[in-house]
């Protein structure tokens, strides 16, 4: 089984330009199942932190453009069609919360391919004011999802959190016991991919797919340095998308029949 996993788009345009090339990457590299984390694809509020988030127009786009799964993270809250969005059944946002909206845990299914895709919230990217209740710490949410029953087929772990230590800790942790966590959210890509003792795949930060500009995350950065000087960034004009060319976070995944991962590569 091969997977194509692929980090943060920020914007409607980067949703876009990822969508048209999908069948060719998908082709190329022979992906029987593609994942997206995608809770910065629309931009779309006035204010400095309503906009961000999905809509059910970008959503949709990626989602006719062939990704079998949409992951989320802090932003999986915002946006103007939040219902709308996490009742597509394609859409994971994180399962350790307490929501009764949408799902953080979804199983895909092609012949005899079957992979569960988990998306976790850490509690260092979660914001005090988001739109949702904020997350219970990892492990005791995975003891709780996992149970004492494996998950169906290879699992993959889509885990969005700020430190690349807590990443790491948990692939070891869940070393064996799954096929692959990928790091999503501080859309700086890093640039090896590990392959655990356990045969579990592990990247600290698939990266961002969308523009170069600025500091590499998409944005103007000006609200993040006003937020470190302690000034009031909402004051500040609305957050402005990075310009320059368009980039590709991404990886692809090689997982064995018996749900160990046997390669893990990054594509540009």
């Amino acid at each position: 089984m091969t997977v194509l996993a692929v980090g943060d788009v920020v914007g409607a345009e980067a949703a876009a330009w990822l969508a048209a090339r999908l069948p060719r990457l998908r082709e190329e590299h022979r992906a029987d199942f593609v994942v997206v984390n995608a809770e910065n694809c629309a931009v779309t509020g006035p204010l400095p932190m309503d906009g961000f988030g999905m809509t059910v127009e970008v959503v949709d786009l990626l989602l006719e453009a062939g990704v079998d799964a949409v992951t989320g993270g802090n932003h999986s809250w915002d946006g103007p069609d939040v219902d709308e969005v996490l009742a597509r059944p394609q859409v994971v946002r994180p399962a350790n919360l307490d929501e009764t909206r949408g799902r953080g845990l979804l199983t895909l299914r092609d012949g005899d391919r079957v992979l569960t895709v988990l998306n976790l919230l850490s509690p260092t990217a979660a914001l005090p004011a988001m739109k949702a209740p904020q997350p219970r710490e990892l492990w005791p949410s995975w003891t709780g999802i996992a149970g004492e029953q494996p998950l169906p087929g290879a699992v993959l772990i889509d885990l969005h959190g700020e430190s690349p230590w807590e990443k790491a800790a948990f692939a070891h942790a869940l070393d064996g016991r799954i096929s692959a966590l990928v790091g999503t959210h501080t859309h700086d890509p890093t640039l090896r991919g590990h392959l655990l003792p356990g045969g579990t795949a592990y990247v600290t930060e698939l990266g961002m797919t969308g523009p170069l500009g600025f500091t590499g995350g998409g944005f103007d950065p000006v609200h993040f340095a006003a937020r470190l000087r302690g000034e009031d960034f909402t004051r500040l004009p609305a957050y402005q998308l990075a310009t320059g060319p368009l980039a590709l976070g991404a990886v692809v995944i090689e997982i064995t029949a018996q749900g160990t991962a046997s390669a893990v590569r990054r594509i540009h």
